[in-house]
């Protein structure tokens, strides 16, 4: 055991972790120099744990690729599906912005024989294939079939029984809903894209066409939370679309494929305050699925109305001294909205900031934030701030998934493709390649010693693809390990 510590914080006494056994470095104000960082991530082979990951978590990938129907004539091939796909999944997992640059980042003799390995198949040829004829391959790869393989690798992770922590109240898996832009263009698209008019009536307006996806989202871990189910916003008029409108149908569609694909797991949608209507709860409760929505009194007004005039009744109100401020949970239950009971939750914090830098310099204001949320969920004294915290993990899906793929990455707006079918598989394709990236971030074991950057991370993975030979390390990979996550 090492050196304890007692400290005193106000009136209480508690035994501190010893610091040898904090379980991470930077936690203990432990300052780790260069060469330590450097001799820890050296006893590592990247290649090797990543190819060991891939076994441990995600067994059925390679299989399932294999098996999706290959769309070309099996006489003039020379490269199988699964090394197109496997190709384009570490091209997104290693975050190369480009097809082309995939070609000439994946032109080594190392990086081409473990990339075979990796998928199981005798090298056909000593080459990778060109990005011309990955995008000509995906051009004609139905998309629902690697929406499929999604699926299936979600199936295996929540029978494994690792995440079960992450479960609301030990039962509903939380499932966040929101949707994101993908490429945009001044220039026209392809027919079903959607498209809208800026700057309407001047001289400077002009029409945008863009391409908009739905997203549902399962969380397994703080720092995990991986695609599950995807909904493209297509045009089917050609009209201009509102968001509210479009946005919701494909909602719909997407809760019945969902429901498709996993009818028997007890599901909590979170998701923002535009699907707070009579058409969410209905279908919710077909499903059986229960849900905690951000709400804004502009949503469904007699809801607010009713919340304000009962929460002083009620006596809910319960606040909590911070450092520097205080926040406070109230909420209201059983409020009639055309025969759904929904509880209504308030949850708001207000906070002393001081400037320290700038003209206002040593100046100091109140940062006040309120944030609503519905649910039918039970709500009682003991579990507001639960309820509460999962209802503010809805911005996961903006931070750790979109944001993630847009900006640290995986280029999740560049147009792949200009043919539309073969921009959906890239998408789906990119969902595949940041779930793999996500179980590869957190692994505790690699990275609880050193501090870096995503982009540091993942171009270390690729420069071990690119010098570490697989084929040497076969018996190791197949060793059985455990993973524990940050």
């Amino acid at each position: 055991m090492g050196r304890c510590e007692i400290i005193e914080l106000t009136t209480k006494l508690f035994f501190r972790t010893p610091i040898k056994e904090r379980r991470f470095y930077y936690e203990a104000r432990i300052k780790i120099t260069r060469k330590e960082a450097r001799e820890h991530l050296e006893q590592f082979k990247l290649a090797c744990e990543l190819a060991r990951l891939v076994r441990h978590c995600f067994p059925d990938l390679v299989p399932l690729l294999k098996q999706i129907p290959d769309p070309r004539n099996q006489s003039y091939i020379t490269y199988p599906g699964v090394i197109l796909l496997m190709t384009r999944i570490l091209s997104s997992l290693f975050y190369i912005s480009s097809m082309r640059k995939t070609s000439e980042e994946f032109n080594s003799q190392t990086m081409i024989r473990n990339i075979w390995m990796l998928c199981e198949e005798e090298p056909a040829a000593d080459e990778l294939p060109y990005w011309e004829t990955i995008n000509r391959y995906l051009e004609r790869l139905e998309p629902e079939k690697l929406q499929d393989v999604i699926n299936c690798l979600c199936r295996r992770l929540l029978r494994s029984r690792t995440f079960e922590d992450m479960r609301i109240r030990g039962k509903y898996w939380q499932v966040i809903i929101d949707g994101t832009q993908l490429y945009s263009s001044r220039e026209e698209l392809d027919g079903k894209s959607l498209h809208r008019t800026h700057n309407r009536g001047t001289e400077k307006e002009y029409r945008e066409d863009y391409y908009y996806v739905l997203e549902a989202k399962l969380v397994l871990h703080p720092e995990i939370i991986i695609s599950i189910q995807t909904e493209f916003v297509d045009n089917e008029d050609g009209k201009e679309m509102e968001k509210q409108d479009c946005e919701r149908k494909a909602c719909w569609r997407l809760m019945e494929k969902l429901k498709k694909a996993f009818p028997r797991l007890p599901v909590c949608l979170c998701a923002d305050s535009l699907y707070a209507c009579e058409g969410f709860f209905e279908r919710c409760v077909e499903k059986n699925w229960r849900y905690i929505l951000r709400y804004k009194e502009g949503s469904i007004p007699s809801v607010g109305a009713e919340y304000r005039e009962l929460k002083g009744m009620e006596k809910n109100y319960q606040e909590y001294a911070l450092k520097t401020g205080k926040k406070w949970y109230d909420y209201v239950t059983d409020i009639d909205y055309n025969g759904y009971k929904v509880n209504l939750i308030e949850y708001g914090e207000s906070m002393e900031h001081v400037c320290v830098k700038g003209k206002k310099k040593g100046e100091a204001r109140t940062i006040r934030k309120e944030f609503w949320f519905l649910t039918d969920l039970p709500a009682t004294a003991k579990n507001v701030e639960g309820l509460a915290e999962r209802g503010r993990m809805r911005w996961k899906i903006e931070n750790e998934g979109f944001n993630a793929q847009k900006k640290h990455g995986y280029c999740l707006e560049h147009p792949f493709s200009k043919n539309y079918q073969a921009l959906k598989c890239h998408y789906y394709l990119i969902q595949i390649g940041h779930m793999i990236g996500q179980f590869m971030d957190a692994w505790e074991r690699i990275w609880k010693k050193v501090k870096q950057s995503l982009e540091q991370k993942h171009r270390r993975m690729l420069e071990a693809m690119k010098e570490t030979p697989l084929k040497e390390y076969r018996e190791e990979i197949k060793k059985k390990i455990q993973i524990r996550f940050i």
